[in-house]
């Protein structure tokens, strides 16, 4: 191999190193946003069965009102 190959060989090597560092970097980034989205998902579900709680006890004591007032 000559000495202008293994230059070459040498810069694509480095190329390559700088871009798994960055890929690194951005897997780490994406792994700490998913984490957050997620956390962040698991309270908006919780809120929802919430209010969908309150929703039914809402309907039933709205049942309950009518049919005292229909009597």
């Amino acid at each position: 191999m000559t000495y202008k190959g293994i230059f070459e060989e040498a810069m694509q090597l480095e190329k390559l190193k700088k871009r798994v560092k960055n890929l690194m970097e951005i897997n780490k980034e994406h792994q700490m946003i998913n984490g957050k989205l997620r956390s962040e998902l698991s309270i908006e579900k919780k809120n929802h069965d919430l209010c969908r709680e309150s929703n039914d006890l809402l309907n039933r004591e709205n049942g309950r009102m009518m049919k005292k007032l229909s009597k």
